[in-house]
């Protein structure tokens, strides 16, 4: 963060500014309210790791089932070049058949997993870079105090208590 007063670079912990001796207490409460904080980081990066989680297991079980698919119509082709029987052939397809569905398992639990995790949290896309320096969109706070304002308060009491003593006496 930049100081108001002079412009001088100051960390967010930062009381006083060291430069002019603005107090930055304010500001940096709202520099640190609009900015990202390493928990919403962390967050965000936890749910982009369950997402790809998601998206390896689907693949691997689309692999599975495809390998398991191929494996059947070997099994089929060769039945039907040796003339190996029907129970053979019935075999490929149950081997043929439980590859489809285990692809499709695959699918499908993938998309219920997706479901259920874009209901517990928002969705942030896979393709979207986590922006650590992403400023608010109103940078300016709408009623950020005075610096001389608490001090003229004070004058202006002073002033006054002065005013009813000397009219007094």
């Amino acid at each position: 963060m930049h100081c108001p007063s002079c412009g001088r670079e100051a960390p967010v912990e930062q009381q006083f500014c060291r430069n002019c001796g603005m107090s930055l207490s304010a500001v940096g409460k709202l520099v640190a309210q609009h900015s990202a904080t390493p928990v919403e980081i962390q967050k965000k990066l936890q749910q982009r790791e369950r997402e790809a989680k998601i998206v390896r297991c689907m693949v691997n079980w689309i692999i599975r089932g495809m390998i398991v698919l191929g494996i059947g119509v070997v099994i089929l082709v060769c039945a039907k070049n040796f003339d190996l029987g029907k129970w053979v052939r019935t075999i490929a397809t149950l081997v043929i058949l439980s590859g489809c569905g285990s692809a499709l398992f695959g699918v499908l639990n993938s998309l219920r997993q997706g479901a259920s995790l874009s209901t517990n949290s928002e969705q942030i896309p896979l393709d979207e870079p986590v922006d650590t320096k992403q400023l608010p969109a109103n940078p300016i706070p709408s009623s950020l105090p005075s610096v001389t304002e608490r001090t003229t308060q004070l004058i202006s009491v002073k002033t006054s208590d002065s005013e009813s003593k000397f009219s007094n006496g």
